[in-house]
């Protein structure tokens, strides 16, 4: 059953929370008017986030209420000083956004709300959030590295650990609003960014719905592709190819959410949607609304002026920096991604630069001054702009340290020229994007210039390259679209013309990292190849391009520039266009709600009936074993537990580490994933210990028991499949306290324990 009272008090915090981020998001971010009231949750967040992360290492309580109150001291502020009411109360429809969006992944979630090990990583994100939950201050202790804390970023599982301290909500209860949360701020966030760029144009209410869309209901082209496949005759389907195409194409009756994020083989190219319905707290989908307060405060940047010196300095110096700071230590995959970004929006407002030293003086090149050669302006801008990021981001890990000091990171390397993903692949995923930017791009590129005659100049640069590198025809084809975005970036900075707006330096960020992405990737020991880079770079390009073409699409909705395609009236060309733009990339949502709806296996469907306990499903099929893990975790603190290591790759996404990875209690070799954070050597010679502490010599076990402090030692199915019989009863310091007909919990006296091993010792010597 819903506890309603559960979700309508974690609500009200985040409308709370909401509300006072709200009011300062309009004393910092001004020039987003109305809209930056849509980042009220990510502000307040974020700042109890930060103060938590540094008043953390004291005490996590005492560092939740000083967020708090530096919130609430933050909001009167703006409330004494600011003309705030009339933008906040013009504001208020991003509350019925979030409210929407909330509700609607919560009814979902309730569905399958399971942190089921067999589809995915939720075991790691579950176990993250119990950490936190039980600490009492950071850093945490790893759930599957017992006595070193989390080598891997937190701060997102963090943030979310401090609303469920806030409302007195239970981790199983806390995973599921915390997704239904953190898909909603972002929903929110891009619809409050879209809709402030859009505003530029006269656009900002259609801008801000169609950034909410893509960013929160919109899919790739892969569903409706196939769709379209099955619905051709057999006469026309025959002619596509020869026995893939029946494969490819799809009925509606054999729809499944999960091959839309597949497209790409051995990789993930996964868009927020498909993220929030499979379930997984990642740090990279926790870390998306943060990266969009960023690039909002940037497009505040991008609005000023050169008499606004003293708040560019407190813009770029200081709320960017901070908040950089704070989305490293959710996801560092961003903060590449927040750098490049900050160096575009920079280098394209050039004449800010001499206005962001302690002086007027303090760059004498006037970067736009005519008299200065050409090549001269341009290295001066390159370098400028380079040097202004460098401080950038030295202030943002100054920012974050209370995280860098306890995060480990080895085996990194930069690799080169991977395997190179499909055109056909790439369309599929970026279609959606493609068929609005491009067509909106070239229509503003070159004005004065045939629409169609710049198109076919492009379109036969990317047929040539294709031609003569078909193995880079991906490359090809999104470099000279990125090519041609910067040009036009260029032109528009000189002063030639001014119809190219902030969604067009995002739309040449977006093409920029998909051809990186095919020539560059990072070496790291966790997947093999670019699974990584592939994977986190790409949830980020599909939000940068979800606001790109939101504020295209509301533009072309609401400009009144004729449209000469056909006789028929504009109106109803723009509603067909727009019709069908919804319908195919909104296809893939209406099928994943009509089997989340409907589906009847455990497949989608964990519980009997809707609920929001994500462990529901653990107490119907392993409920021996769960009344121990539930005994487990009534323990306080954070004791130390022996049980079977997830290290054997066919049960790294099964039920394995149950006891530390529901508890937050830690053991001392948990799942695999550690080879990678720790070291292979390290995280095996752990691996190995733990088999002797359960059937090692009786002096062997001693030692190790006592070397590693543990407390308990968990005796379940697994254990006893790997480790056969024990003879734990019989040890004078160790003593079974819990025993049903599954699993048997034993406590170690660890002081019986030393004295044992200094008798020992003592008779040896003797």
């Amino acid at each position: 059953m819903i506890d309603v009272s559960v979700v309508a008090a974690w609500l009200v915090l985040c409308l709370g929370l909401g509300l006072a981020g709200g009011i300062i998001a309009l004393g910092v971010l001004p020039l987003l008017g109305r809209y930056a009231v849509a980042f009220g949750l990510p502000v307040a967040l974020f700042v109890l986030g930060l103060v938590g992360l540094w008043f953390g290492h004291l005490s996590i309580t005492a560092g939740l209420w000083v967020g708090i109150a530096l919130l609430l001291l933050s909001s009167l502020v703006v409330v004494r000083c600011g003309e705030w009411y009339e933008q906040f109360r013009r504001g208020m429809p991003a509350f019925g956004v979030f409210g929407v969006s909330f509700l609607f992944l919560l009814a979902l979630r309730v569905l399958d709300p399971a942190v089921d090990p067999a589809s995915g990583e939720k075991f790691l994100n579950f176990g993250l959030l119990q950490a936190h939950l039980r600490a009492d201050v950071l850093p945490a202790e790893d759930i599957w590295f017992a006595g070193e804390p989390f080598s891997y970023y937190y701060a997102g599982h963090f943030v979310a650990s401090l609303l469920a301290r806030l409302t007195g909500t239970a981790a199983r209860y806390a995973y599921n609003l915390s997704l239904a949360t953190f898909y909603a701020t972002l929903v929110t966030a891009s619809y409050g960014l879209t809709g402030a760029i859009g505003k530029r144009w006269n656009a900002g209410t259609a801008a801000a719905l169609m950034g909410a869309f893509f960013a929160g209901f919109a899919s790739n082209l892969l569903t409706v592709s196939r769709l379209l496949v099955w619905a051709l005759p057999d006469s026309i389907a025959s002619l596509l190819g020869d026995g893939t195409v029946s494969e490819f194409a799809l009925s509606p009756g054999s729809f499944h959410y999960w091959s839309a994020s597949r497209i790409v083989p051995t990789l993930i190219s996964e868009f927020p949607l498909f993220a929030y319905l499979n379930g997984d707290l990642h740090a990279h989908m926790l870390a998306m609304p943060f990266e969009l307060l960023a690039v909002a405060c940037l497009y505040a940047y991008f609005c000023t002026d050169s008499s606004q010196r003293r708040y560019r300095q407190v813009l770029l110096f200081g709320v960017i920096p901070a908040v950089s700071g704070f989305v490293a230590a959710t996801n560092a995959w961003s903060v590449p991604v927040i750098a490049g970004l900050t160096w575009l929006t920079v280098y394209f407002r050039p004449s800010s630069l001499g206005t962001l030293g302690p002086g007027r003086e303090w760059i004498s090149v006037p970067f736009n001054d005519s008299r200065f050669p050409a090549v001269s302006r341009t290295w001066g801008r390159l370098l400028g702009s380079s040097l202004v990021v460098g401080v950038v981001l030295v202030l943002a890990v100054v920012w974050s340290l209370p995280f860098w000091h306890v995060s480990e990171t080895s085996g990194m390397a930069l690799g080169v020229f991977p395997a190179r993903s499909s055109l056909g692949a790439l369309l599929l995923i970026h279609g959606p994007f493609l068929a609005v930017l491009v067509p909106s791009l070239l229509s503003r590129l070159s004005p004065g210039v045939s629409t169609y005659t710049t198109a076919t100049m492009i379109g036969m640069v990317i047929a040539a390259g294709g031609v003569l590198f078909p193995t880079y025809a991906a490359v090809v084809l999104f470099g000279t679209l990125a090519v041609v975005v910067w040009r036009g970036l260029e032109r528009t900075q000189r002063g030639e013309h001014t119809d190219l707006g902030f969604e067009t330096l995002l739309a040449f960020a977006g093409f920029s990292l998909i051809v990186l992405v095919e020539l560059v990737y990072l070496r790291e020991p966790a997947k093999p190849g670019r699974f990584n880079t592939f994977y986190k770079t790409y949830a980020q390009i599909w939000v940068l391009f979800s606001v790109a073409a939101g504020v295209v699409v509301g533009r072309f909705v609401t400009s009144r520039r004729a449209i000469d395609l056909t006789p028929v009236s504009n109106t109803v060309v723009r509603g067909l266009v727009v019709a069908v733009l919804l319908i195919s990339t909104g296809v893939y949502g209406m099928g994943a709600v009509h089997q989340w709806t409907t589906a009847e296996n455990d497949a989608v469907r964990s519980p009997d009936e809707p609920t929001l306990d994500a462990l529901a499903f653990a107490e119907q099929r392993y409920p021996d074993q769960m009344a121990a893990i539930e005994w487990l975790d009534n323990r306080s603190g954070t004791p130390t537990i022996i049980s079977v290591p997830g290290a054997y790759i066919w049960r790294e996404y099964r039920w394995v580490n149950a006891p530390s990875s529901l508890t937050g209690v830690p053991t001392v070799a948990g799942w695999a994933h550690e080879s990678a954070y720790r070291g292979a050597d390290t995280y095996w010679n752990r691996v190995d210990d733990v088999g002797l502490m359960f059937n090692g010599s009786r002096k062997t076990q001693s030692r190790l028991l006592a070397h590693y402090e543990v407390q308990y030692i968990f005796y379940g199915p697994l254990e006893r499949e790997r480790y056969g019989a024990t003879l734990f009863s019989n040890r004078t310091a160790v003593r079974e306290v819990y025993e049903n007909d599954a699993v048997t919990i034993y406590r170690v006296n660890q002081t019986r324990l030393t004295d044992r091993l200094a008798a020992d010792t003592s008779a040896t010597s003797n």
